[in-house]
């Protein structure tokens, strides 16, 4: 082990206190990845106003439209990745049944023909028939109270949730198909230097993303005000923690909101990781780094992919030529597919590095 990790190790030593025996650390910096430079080639689609996230579902590409697109607009796009037609619009704006106001996650369905998309917004999820011509969904399901405080969740088996929440006591929480709580995991770790934030101020320090794959059981938090990746295996219920290569925490000051004690950063905070993606062999983590502000002097949120081992070793840094908001990945094809940041947003295609096959 060279000088400079075990100067990293100790340092993070100094600032947190594990909480648990299965929670393990893992230090990184830029120099431990490989990097490969990628291009991509990019489609634009007209229908498409203001895209917010992106899916998949087999080969059909899934893209929803930002909260504050006009409401006569549909919500959500269905374009063919075979050949890069725009299929259909899904997704009528509204708060009635089988209606929604964003769709911030989606799902695969029951069958080819179906996926599901989670409303933050009514906390509710839509299922949609790839199919049919109607904008409306063909069924919902309500969130129960439980899940209430919830903000990102997904299917982990056959039989429950994971999700996270913007304030809680555990990492990762654990819900049945009837949204009914029935686990949380991993306590937050106390920064040594501040002994007085509690569960709910480390749960907003360390805000996040979830993204996950239930079929290698290994789900993830991705750190947006930190350098920080959170990988939970829900097998043996234990995390690898990836810190770094910045290890500060950001600045924060605690304020009064309604009588209730919140961690504020500040109002240009710097967002960190964006996006996350696990296939059979890696974890892929996209990486920006910069400021609301920086981003709307420049459109540059994030140009690198970064590659880890089920493990969290660090192996490759993907330089893209095109800043993304966030992706998803074709295993089939082995190809990334990205949502742009630049003035006219499109997806981009990479064909992933051979030296990752």
């Amino acid at each position: 082990m060279n000088r400079n990790i075990i100067i990293l190790f100790l340092f993070v030593l100094s600032s947190c206190e594990t909480a648990s025996e299965d929670l393990s650390y893992r230090i990184i910096q830029e120099k431990d990845f490989k990097v490969i430079p990628i291009t991509s080639q990019k489609y634009y689609f007209e229908e498409i106003i203001n895209p917010s996230k992106i899916g998949l579902v087999d080969d059909k590409i899934l893209i929803s439209e930002a909260w504050r697109v006009p409401e006569e607009n549909p919500r959500i796009h269905i374009i063919n990745s075979k050949d890069w037609t725009y299929d259909k619009p899904k997704g009528k704006h509204g708060e009635g049944p089988l209606e929604l106001i964003d769709a911030s996650l989606f799902y695969k369905g029951e069958n080819a023909d179906t996926f599901w998309t989670y409303s933050m917004n009514r906390r509710k999820i839509v299922e949609y028939s790839m199919s049919d011509a109607t904008l409306l969904g063909k069924s919902e399901w309500k969130m129960t109270e439980p899940m209430m405080g919830i903000r990102f969740f997904t299917q982990a088996t056959d039989s429950s949730f994971l999700g996270i929440s913007r304030v809680s006591e555990n990492r990762i929480l654990e819900f049945d198909k009837e949204g009914n709580k029935i686990g949380g995991y991993g306590a937050w770790e106390k920064v040594k230097d501040r002994p007085d934030l509690n569960a709910h101020h480390l749960a907003e320090l360390n805000g996040s993303f979830f993204k996950g794959n239930a079929d290698e059981g290994l789900f993830i938090r991705v750190g947006l005000y930190r350098d920080r990746l959170e990988v939970f295996n829900n097998r043996d219920k234990s995390f690898i923690i990836i810190d770094g290569p910045d290890l500060a925490l950001p600045p924060f000051e605690l304020i009064d909101a309604g009588g209730i004690e919140h961690l504020y950063l500040g109002l240009d905070p710097h967002y960190h990781y964006r996006d996350a993606v696990v296939t059979k062999s890696y974890i892929f983590a996209l990486y920006g780094g910069v400021s609301l502000s920086e981003f709307n002097k420049t459109s540059v949120m994030a140009e690198q992919i970064w590659v880890f081992d089920h493990k969290g070793k660090p192996l490759w840094n993907l330089k893209l030529d095109r800043s993304l908001i966030n992706f998803v990945i074709n295993e089939d094809t082995n190809e990334i597919y990205g949502l742009t940041t630049d003035e006219d947003p499109g997806i981009s295609v990479y064909t992933i590095p051979e030296e990752l096959l």
